[in-house]
């Protein structure tokens, strides 16, 4: 629970480390945003569209993809699922030793 939790806090990251992790967080979603670009670009293209409405329907689904990556890097990470409670159906237990060994 914050900082009374009893865990010793991670020293904080040198520059560049957390530079070398930004760049590849960033490339990684640009890269992403890039190639939803080109399929739309291309799909566009494939049925008909002109080439300046591909290019402009292929251009807003990068920056959507790319704002859509980046907007979802800041949820919280999915929490752990509890352990199944124990549950012992009716009957599945004795209520008196048994000594018919």
């Amino acid at each position: 629970m914050g900082r009374h939790d009893g865990r010793a806090a991670e020293p904080a990251a040198r520059g560049y480390v957390r530079l070398g992790r930004a760049v590849a967080r960033w490339s990684g979603r640009l890269l992403l945003g890039a190639f939803a670009g080109g399929v739309v670009l291309a799909a566009t293209l494939w049925a008909g569209t002109s080439w300046e409405a591909a290019r402009a329907l292929g251009g807003a689904a990068a920056v959507l993809v790319v704002v859509a990556s980046a907007l979802a890097g800041t949820l919280p990470a999915v929490p752990e699922p509890a352990p199944p409670a124990v549950q012992d159906g009716p009957g599945t237990r004795r209520t008196e030793p048994r000594d018919d060994r």
